[in-house]
């Protein structure tokens, strides 16, 4: 998955949760700019999380 599958994913599930009757233009813009601001936050947190891992010799290339 990338980063626009991951944020439209969560789109989807913000916009499920909104009265769709209240929901004007804005607030769906909003809700897409913190989809990708999550769906980046995800990204950061895992790219940080694989440096974190040990690396084994095979792995290495030794």
């Amino acid at each position: 998955m990338d980063i626009h599958d991951i944020a439209l994913t969560l789109y989807t599930a913000l916009l499920s949760r909104q009265d769709p009757t209240t929901a004007t233009d804005e607030t769906r813009i909003a809700m897409g700019r913190e989809a990708y601001r999550c769906a980046e936050a995800f990204f950061i947190a895992k790219d940080a999380h694989i440096r974190e891992l040990p690396v084994s010799e095979v792995e290495a290339g030794y």
